[in-house]
């Protein structure tokens, strides 16, 4: 017989499995957002993070909705078949975070690694239920084919949603908790359980614990350990914020003209001394390319064209060495320059920074000590 036509759900522990599940959502949203600022290294711990988070939201969210779901009043559970399907999904969404990091194409990688990770979710979801000690589960084939097909859906959702900068957090971990909760109960729906009278299961299994007891330790253990999680992405956050201050009052004090751009050369940011320097406001200057400031826009673009070949090969003879050019004030007025281009990542992006030194005093003082000579 299904379990529902002789007991009730528990409302209180439906309503901790989701809380349980959206708070882990939204701490796996918020560390994913630390892996495209991260080294190389680093990014690997913090894909391990953000995987492992949400794979022990997930697999709680489960077990608890199982405890509140109608079974006897006294349940036991095989541990090594628990602990199993933990690691199951722990593996999955490793697997699935990395595909969608590092793979190369771009749809077909969110659907690679939801899939891997769908699997995963699913596998656990069927492997908590067949823990249950002296519970005999005999499955409907269509909504049992669709519980895995939901569970690869919310997988693909949640790795799409992960990987989207722009996302809201709170409205993202929504989708996600609710997609993955109504896999649950459909997983849970397609299942047929025959169970003995509880008399002989208490008999059997008299050390199992209470259900709300059990559910709370695990909700409690695992807000504990998304907690420590989101506690080290925001020390690494404030650490962050306060490098990044540092180095906005160096690019705002110093003399010499500072352009950040990307790989096709449009200006992202530039300090004071550049707009000083050029006669461009910030907002002018963001509407331009470096190249504008270096070649006259009346004149032949090879060399311009040249230049943005070399940074876009990040070129070794150009990033990091000091060279000599012209370069052009808004009023086209042309004068000498040094220029040290450098190249950096950020969010996973390349980025470049041109440092520009107007040297027209020191060519002056060297040309009248040439003369005086």
């Amino acid at each position: 017989m299904h379990l529902a036509e002789a007991h009730p759900y528990s409302l209180y522990l439906i309503l901790l499995a989701f809380v349980v599940v959206l708070l882990a959502s939204c701490t796996s949203l918020k560390l994913t957002k630390r892996i495209a600022d991260s080294s190389p290294w680093q990014q690997k711990l913090w894909i391990l993070r953000c995987a492992s988070t949400l794979a022990v939201g997930i697999w709680s969210m489960h077990f608890i909705a199982i405890l509140a779901c109608p079974y006897p009043s006294v349940k036991s559970f095989d541990m090594t078949t628990l602990f199993t399907s933990l690691a199951i999904v722990i593996i999955g969404s490793i697997i699935g975070f990395t595909v969608m990091h590092y793979a190369a194409f771009e749809f077909p990688k969110f659907l690679l690694g939801g899939t891997f990770m769908g699997l995963s979710i699913a596998g656990m979801h069927f492997m908590n239920m067949s823990a249950l000690n002296q519970v005999e589960i005999r499955y409907a084939p269509i909504p049992f084919i669709l519980t895995i097909l939901i569970a690869i859906i919310a997988s693909i959702t949640a790795l799409y949603l992960s990987a989207y900068a722009k996302q809201k957090v709170v409205i993202s971990s929504l989708v996600i908790s609710l997609t993955l909760t109504g896999m649950h109960y459909l997983g849970m729906s397609a299942g047929k359980m025959t169970y003995p009278d509880s008399s002989m299961l208490a008999e059997h299994y008299r050390t199992s614990m209470d259900s709300y007891v059990l559910a709370l330790l695990i909700a409690f253990g695992t807000i504990i350990f998304l907690s420590i999680n989101l506690f080290y992405s925001m020390k690494i956050d404030q650490k962050v914020a306060e490098q990044f201050a540092l180095k906005a009052s160096l690019l705002d004090t110093s003399i010499d003209s500072i352009m950040v751009f990307n790989s096709r050369g449009w200006i992202i940011d530039c300090n004071p001394a550049a707009s000083a320097t050029f006669g461009y406001t910030r907002k002018q200057a963001l509407s331009l390319t470096v190249f504008d400031f270096l070649f006259p826009f009346d004149r032949n673009g090879e060399a311009a064209a040249s230049l943005f070949q070399q940074v876009s090969r990040q070129d070794a003879a150009l990033l990091g060495k000091r060279m000599e050019m012209a370069a052009y004030r808004a009023d086209r007025s042309e004068f000498p320059a040094e220029i040290t281009i450098t190249g950096f990542q950020f969010k996973g992006k390349m980025m470049f920074a041109a440092t520009i030194r107007d040297i027209t005093n020191q060519k002056r003082s060297a040309s009248d000590s040439a003369s005086a000579s």
